[in-house]
């Protein structure tokens, strides 16, 4: 096999294996509209963006986004159930708080949040390809404040 030929073989190798992991082929990139603020009435996690890459979380006064790709090898989706307390890397069993904070390693850092907006009529976008710091949890975009 000639030098060219082997690096056109594993480029495909390489975007086959990028594909497989689930990121490229399920997760959004860009604004995704998830309802009406009004709806998010129950406290906890929502599940139900997972194939967009985000969990959705309701808090006492507030809703935002976590990203649902796990920070110790960020190719894995991780796993939570709508009502759950907890969210789960199926490889490696890391888990996050409902504030995207590590609570189990082997993961370090903590889960990012990603751009929230509501418009004049109420209903919520997630903005994919903006994420927001976990320190930055407290300043514009990083939740909607519920009232």
């Amino acid at each position: 096999m000639k030098r060219r030929e082997f690096l056109a073989a594993s480029a495909g190798c390489a975007c086959l294996l990028f594909t497989k992991s689930g990121r490229a082929e399920t997760a959004s990139t860009g604004p995704v509209k998830v309802g009406a603020l009004a709806s998010f009435t129950k406290e906890g996690l929502d599940a139900r963006f997972l194939k967009h890459g985000f969990f959705l979380v309701r808090g006492k006064d507030r809703v935002y986004a976590l990203s649902a790709f796990c920070t110790h090898r960020t190719d894995v989706k991780l796993e939570g159930q709508t009502g759950s307390e907890k969210i789960i890397c199926p490889r490696h069993k890391a888990q996050f708080a409902l504030d995207g904070s590590v609570t189990k390693p082997p993961a370090k850092r903590n889960l990012s949040r990603l751009a929230i907006t509501v418009d004049a009529k109420g209903e919520l976008t997630v903005d994919t390809s903006k994420t927001i710091a976990p320190d930055k949890a407290d300043e514009a975009n990083a939740f909607v404040k519920v009232g």
